[in-house]
């Protein structure tokens, strides 16, 4: 996944309800990075990357709950 593909994903993520400060204590990637990388400041270094992808492809969020 790139970059782009990733910070969409993490995009839908935090719309759908999952805290960015959440995101980034289960991944170990520092929250300024996380928002920074949300905004489209920064990209990801690769284990960075690697890492948010992997726990963004295990995140189920249900709808209408």
């Amino acid at each position: 996944m790139n970059q782009d593909e990733l910070r969409s994903k993490l995009n839908t993520t935090i719309t759908n309800g999952l805290v960015a400060k959440v995101i980034a204590e289960r991944t170990g990637i520092g929250m300024d990075y996380i928002s920074r990388f949300k905004r489209g400041h920064i990209c990801l270094c690769q284990p960075d990357a690697e890492r948010l992808e992997s726990f963004l492809d295990k995140v189920f969020i249900p709808e209408g709950v």
